[in-house]
């Protein structure tokens, strides 16, 4: 394995770790900005589980592939997917999730690229 895969897939199993923390710290600000949520539709904890469970995958599948459009196309998915999933019942929700897994995803692939290139010229 070449050094700028191994950095690539350093750089998203990072992302992959900060986005329950993530979570967390955004759900713990919710609730002391508004206080406690009301519960309804959609059980939003196997929710939750489905979209780190899509993020893993999707960054795993980020970090193999070399194409810079592909990359940017499959963070469009994900994104795409959290809002059509939570939108209806959650609008705040999926705003979050969209907004997280897109954000640390596009913020993976620049530092594997950043730190990629930097190998590549070691």
């Amino acid at each position: 394995m070449n050094r700028q895969k191994l950095t690539a897939l350093t750089c998203h199993a990072l992302a992959c770790l900060l986005f329950p923390i993530a979570t967390t710290l955004g759900f713990q600000a919710f609730t002391a900005i508004f206080g406690a949520t009301q519960s309804r539709g959609v059980a939003i904890g196997l929710a939750v589980q489905l979209i780190f469970a899509a993020f893993v995958m999707t960054n795993a599948l980020i970090a193999i592939t070399k194409n810079l459009k592909a990359k940017i196309v499959l963070v469009s998915a994900l994104v795409l997917a959290n809002l059509l999933y939570l939108l209806p019942q959650h609008p705040l929700r999926a705003l979050f999730f969209a907004g997280l897994s897109g954000g640390l995803s596009l913020l993976a692939i620049y530092a594997a690229m950043h730190y990629g290139s930097k190998a590549k010229s070691a």
